[in-house]
């Protein structure tokens, strides 16, 4: 015995929660990856442009579908200008020494990229959303970025470190059965 646990699959539990517990196991690709990254990412962004609405006055958006779309919007935004940072960073830094400029222009990225956004979700959304003045633009994009950051640690902290000794077996639910490997 190796000490590992066998599960078998319930007919009615989705593909997912399978995988999850070792059934059937798969092999996770770098898209999957994006994919549950960028799901989660507009997901937590949605919880924090909805609670802005919830307790800032001058956060308004009209309804729930629009909070969704706003959040896509800011999420790829967001990613746009990480990216763009990214490279002058590399270009000002790594590339050439010169430090003075590159943080005199990411600093000017980062902030100018929060009318950028202001504008953007103005001209997309028009009357259906207000994200306030500048002051909440620069609240909302670093809380989303705190709890885009937070769910990356607990992830993280949920993980398993393969270079440790412990090994850590499937999960069991209750209506799991589990036995010992064949042969």
């Amino acid at each position: 015995m190796n000490g590992s646990t066998t599960t078998q699959a319930d007919e009615h539990s989705p593909r997912v929660l399978d995988s999850l517990r070792g059934v059937g196991l798969v092999t996770v690709t770098r898209r999957q990856q994006v994919f549950a990254g960028a799901v989660l990412n507009v997901l937590v962004n949605v919880v924090v442009l909805n609670l802005f609405v919830e307790f800032a006055d001058e956060v308004v958006i009209e309804s729930f579908w629009i909070s969704v779309l706003t959040a896509v919007l800011l999420t790829a935004m967001i990613g746009v200008l990480a990216r763009f940072e990214q490279r002058i960073h590399h270009f000002f830094f790594e590339k050439h020494s010169w430090r003075f400029a590159g943080v005199v222009t990411i600093w000017l990225v980062l902030f100018g990229g929060k009318f950028v956004m202001l504008e953007v979700v103005d001209i997309v959304f028009g009357d259906q959303v207000s994200l306030g003045h500048l002051l909440e633009v620069i609240l909302i994009v670093v809380a989303m970025m705190i709890a885009g950051q937070l769910m990356q640690a607990i992830y993280d902290g949920l993980g398993v470190d393969i270079n440790e000794d412990s090994t850590e077996s499937a999960p069991r639910g209750d209506d799991e059965s589990s036995s010992s490997p064949s042969q």
